[in-house]
């Protein structure tokens, strides 16, 4: 393992950069300096890889470190962010093993995971295939998908709720996003107009279903579940504006909408039901693949 500097003592959660030697990489280091430098946290570069035969190779032949190419990788990542942001305490380490794994050991002590996408679609869209899904997830702190290009900022953050719990603590985390960047919410819910049900797709109509759709009784309780997930947040954080949008229309393709003049996505993962169920399944691979700004997932136990 390569270290370059200690974690400040002031931060004892950091936000974690996820890296290889991508492009996508390089757009979630740069991101992930950025909310570092945001939320007065330290940055920890996380270089995992493993190699075949790694562990039974000689360490002992001439000429030869098989260690050199992660050591100069987050080296080189390690100086392009003291280039960057000078002020900011960066460590810098290479592991050997599993990405994935090694991520999630990563996650139960960081602030927030920062990972880059490949910029392709699908299941490929992710950073490294399904492992940013599987961060996601299961990681024990919210997780930062960085999907596109760096943008002009919009001062707009968008919350995807649903009136869950978990959506609660997406408008928590989307609040607490908003107000260190100086940005405005926009709150956001959508709902399928053939049905009552928030972030569903109606698979087959119910009994008696007569072809007319109910927008009142639908389009009430999806405002609903906006005044219910942000319940609180409003008294917590006055100096946030909010905007509120209920839409009819599929979640993934409402919220990749909304996310083409947004400077951070938030939703909730909760493994059940709801949009955050769904990020085990093709919406959450449509919404990861298309949406326009990075996207962070947070987690029913998370804390802004």
């Amino acid at each position: 393992m390569f270290e370059e500097a200690p974690v400040s003592h002031n931060s004892t959660e950091p936000v974690v950069a996820a890296i290889d030697a991508t492009p996508g990489s390089e757009r979630a280091l740069a991101w992930a300096t950025d909310q570092a430098l945001l939320t007065h946290r330290g940055l920890r570069i996380v270089y995992a890889f493993e190699w075949p035969l790694h562990h039974t190779i000689p360490r002992d032949l001439p000429g030869f470190d098989i260690d050199e190419l992660p050591r100069r990788l987050v080296a080189a990542a390690a100086d392009e962010v003291r280039r960057r942001a000078p002020e900011l305490t960066v460590e810098a380490v290479h592991i050997t093993g599993g990405v994935a794994p090694t991520l999630l050991l990563e996650a139960e002590n960081a602030h927030t995971v920062v990972v880059g996408s490949r910029g392709l679609h699908g299941l490929q869209a992710v950073l490294l295939g399904s492992t940013g899904l599987e961060l996601a997830a299961r990681a024990a702190c919210p997780v930062t998908v960085v999907t596109r290009e760096p943008r002009s900022a919009t001062g707009r953050v968008v919350v995807g709720v649903d009136g869950s719990d978990t959506a609660q603590v997406a408008a928590a985390w989307g609040f607490t996003e908003a107000s260190a960047r100086g940005a405005t919410v926009h709150a956001v819910t959508a709902y399928d107009h053939a049905s009552h049900g928030v972030f569903r797709t109606l698979e087959t109509p119910p009994p008696g279903f007569s072809g007319v759709p109910e927008r009142g009784a639908a389009l009430e309780e999806a405002r609903r579940h906006l005044s219910e997930s942000l319940a609180g947040q409003r008294e917590l954080h006055p100096d946030v504006a909010v905007r509120e949008k209920a839409v009819s229309g599929h979640p993934a393709e409402v919220l990749a909408a909304e996310s083409e003049k947004a400077d951070l996505l938030v939703v909730g993962s909760h493994g059940r039901g709801g949009f955050g169920g769904m990020l085990l399944g093709s919406i959450s691979q449509s919404v990861l693949s298309h949406a326009r700004c990075p996207v962070m997932v947070v987690h029913a136990g998370d804390r802004s």
